[in-house]
């Protein structure tokens, strides 16, 4: 389909702590050959004194400075993340008294490491409206709080870090676009692999009208990692190398166009031999499959946004590309989006 639509602004925060491979093979068993060669990550940034809500409002600041527009005319904000600070008040509305967008209501979004795509297709069903609308996206995870630095298999892998983008059906100054632009996604789930990447989020209430002689049923996904992500990663490899390429390939058959007039796919980051794995199936370039993971390691459903604003600020990514955005994550969900820059 045809929508109106423009991304008008992109942003991203990495938190200043960068930690190489070399210094967690400090205090674990792990080694940076270990590492690289089966993640292709080298170094990922932490959060010391910064939240998770902290790195959005800097993203998000960093769009809207992009955009060059006032953020009274922001109208809604979608905030992803699966380690947000608070369980309310929701990311999104920290982030819209922070940023001053007054006039934007306010939801979280929870797809694990699919979110921004998600939070994009939704956005694109607003805009695909006869109102004029403006929507702030905004992706931000602190995982270094969630994974478990004694368990090298995972806490290798994760980063902290933030990417926003803003879309609209008109410009920044409020006047109309030229023209319409193609737009297609395809998104989709397979809740029978949720047990394949969890995370516990509170313990069952302990109230008083419990019978004492009760015995609680088991988790549901036997999750034994307490607070601390699980994951299987074989499971996790053979899903990621299946559903990110077929994602990709629905989406661009639904815009009717071929692989090859795609200018760049702007993938979740999460192992580096996920993504060659991908192209490979896909069959394009790899330098096609953008990667920034060997800088900052999984971001979870921050890695997309941060990765589109890196390559618009470097001049890599320009206006006129035709891009898509492809993730996988826990749920298990997956997806993709084709979209015009």
């Amino acid at each position: 389909m045809e929508i109106p639509y423009k991304i008008l602004g992109t942003g991203s925060f990495l938190p200043e702590l960068v930690v190489d491979n070399e210094m967690l093979a400090k205090i674990m068993d792990t080694s940076d050959e270990w590492i690289t060669s089966r993640t292709g990550i080298s170094k990922r940034h932490y959060c010391v004194t910064e939240t998770t809500s902290d790195m959005a409002i800097h993203a998000a600041s960093n769009a809207i400075e992009m955009a060059e527009m006032d953020p009274d005319n922001i109208d809604f904000i979608i905030a992803t993340t699966l380690s947000a600070d608070y369980t309310t008040p929701n990311m999104a509305s920290i982030v819209q008294a922070q940023v001053g967008a007054k006039n934007a209501f306010c939801f979280d979004l929870n797809a694990a490491c699919t979110g921004f795509v998600q939070a994009l297709d939704i956005a694109m069903r607003y805009l695909n409206t006869d109102e004029r609308k403006t929507g702030l996206i905004v992706s931000s995870e602190s995982l270094t709080k969630l994974v478990d630095f004694e368990d090298r298999r995972t806490c290798v892998l994760f980063g902290d870090g933030a990417g926003a983008a803003i879309v609209s059906n008109r410009q920044a100054d409020g006047s109309d676009l030229p023209e319409a632009n193609i737009y297609e996604s395809f998104i989709g789930a397979d809740g029978t692999g949720g047990e394949f990447m969890t995370g516990k989020a509170f313990e069952r209430a302990n109230h008083p009208f419990i019978p004492e002689d009760m015995v609680f049923e088991p988790d549901r996904f036997g999750h034994e990692t307490g607070k601390y992500l699980s994951m299987k990663g074989p499971e996790v490899y053979r899903f990621a190398t299946t559903a990110m390429p077929l994602a990709v390939e629905k989406a661009v058959e639904r815009a009717n166009l071929p692989l090859e007039a795609i200018d760049f796919i702007v993938p979740h980051q999460a192992n580096d031999r996920i993504l060659q794995a991908s192209a490979k199936r896909l069959g394009i370039p790899t330098e096609k499959m953008i990667s920034y993971i060997a800088e900052t390691g999984n971001t979870s459903s921050a890695s997309i946004p941060i990765c589109l604003d890196k390559e618009v600020r470097s001049g890599h990514i320009r206006r006129g590309h035709t891009l898509v955005f492809t993730g996988f994550g826990g749920g298990l969900t997956y997806g993709a989006c084709v979209c015009i820059f």
